[in-house]
């Protein structure tokens, strides 16, 4: 059986969000004001902002390009995006749209990835700088898998012959018929009873 002070232990889960702030002067006192909103979930530590640079964000569409600020916070109350979303925004007086939250989790996976360079007839690319490397096509191109098959084809195999040895010939008679489902079950007729 588990001690007391484990189960205590186990319990002391920590919900980790991170908060995007989209087009907001940000105080220096933000760490300070989201402690203070956010009390009521336990606030276990705020980050620093980041800033990430001036441009057009995936997660605000609707505001162009603007400065956006990521702060992540630990709380010990459970709790989900929405209500921490809502009470960033009511407690700091910015618009909602301007507000993003999401579990520490969902940002990781959310995080947009490279998009694939192609070449001229549209195949993924996946090292770009190799498209014009002199003498790359008659390597792997056309030209070379023409020439390959031709080689391919012209080549002889020789096999080597081993003479047949008595250990070869296998200690079971070979007859024609399967060792499986050569033979017919019978079926028993039913009886009735009287």
């Amino acid at each position: 059986m588990k001690p007391f002070t484990q189960y205590l232990q186990e319990m002391n889960k920590v919900y980790e969000f991170s908060i995007r702030l989209a087009g907001c002067d940000l105080d220096k006192q933000i760490s300070e004001q989201l402690t203070t909103a956010l009390s009521a979930y336990a606030v276990e530590s705020v980050g620093k902002p980041r800033r990430l640079p001036v441009q057009e964000h995936i997660d605000f569409p609707t505001m162009g390009p603007c400065e956006c600020h990521v702060i992540e916070v630990a709380l010990k109350y459970p709790t989900t995006s929405d209500q921490v979303l809502q009470v960033v925004a009511e407690k700091l007086n910015l618009p909602r749209n301007s507000v993003l939250v999401r579990t520490k989790n969902e940002d990781m996976l959310r995080t947009p990835a490279m998009p694939s360079k192609k070449d001229k007839n549209g195949s993924v690319l996946t090292q770009p700088e190799l498209e014009d490397v002199p003498g790359g096509q008659e390597l792997v191109g056309e030209k070379r898998k023409e020439s390959m098959l031709k080689e391919l084809g012209s080549r002889k195999y020789e096999m080597a012959a081993k003479e047949s040895t008595k250990a070869d010939k296998t200690s079971m008679p070979q007859g024609t018929m399967s060792p499986v489902g050569s033979r017919q079950n019978t079926i028993p007729t039913p009886k009735r009873k009287k």
